[in-house]
């Protein structure tokens, strides 16, 4: 009886778990939200494999119209850039909203989306609250490194990995 209930309790506990970390969509370039709520020190110490995904993309692949591999702008759909936007609805997080991007289901890296309202630095990937008067066009988002400059950042540029590009062909 002991053994039995441990086993239905460790079956629990996996099925939890298996579910809490959902498998990225398998097509396409998408982007993901951490399931935890909460700013980019989550990201500190933790292995891209180890992170909890939403459920579904808060870019996915049928959001993205474009993608500039040079300059590494994408430009996404209306409803996308809807969404957001809300993450920057007051009160507005200082210290990031942690996303990873994945490409054909494949975690490639892990960043934060972040607000030039912040004092905080950031020395990983950033995409750049879409002001109105950013320098970017309506409904593109610029992918960059370190906050509030490049030099901050460290480690090795993860934006020009190679299965970006092939998740993003036809």
């Amino acid at each position: 009886m002991k053994r039995s209930a441990f086993l239905a309790l460790a079956l629990l506990l996996l099925g939890g778990c298996a579910s809490a970390t959902p498998t990225p969509s398998p097509e396409g370039l998408a982007v993901y939200l951490l399931a935890e709520e909460g700013p980019a020190a989550l990201l500190e110490g933790v292995a891209l494999d180890d992170l909890a995904l939403a459920e579904t993309p808060i870019i996915g692949p049928a959001d993205i119209r474009a993608y500039d591999a040079a300059t590494h702008t994408m430009s996404i759909s209306e409803e996308a850039m809807a969404r957001v936007r809300a993450l920057f609805e007051p009160p507005v997080p200082t210290g990031g909203v942690p996303f990873v991007m994945t490409a054909n289901g494949e975690r490639i890296y892990a960043g934060a989306f972040w607000t030039m309202l912040s004092s905080l630095s950031y020395d990983g990937v950033v995409i750049l609250d879409p002001l109105p008067l950013s320098s970017v066009m309506p409904g593109d988002l610029r992918i960059t490194l370190g906050y509030p400059a490049p030099e901050l950042f460290t480690g090795e540029d993860p934006r020009s990995d190679p299965r970006i590009l092939e998740a993003l062909e036809p």
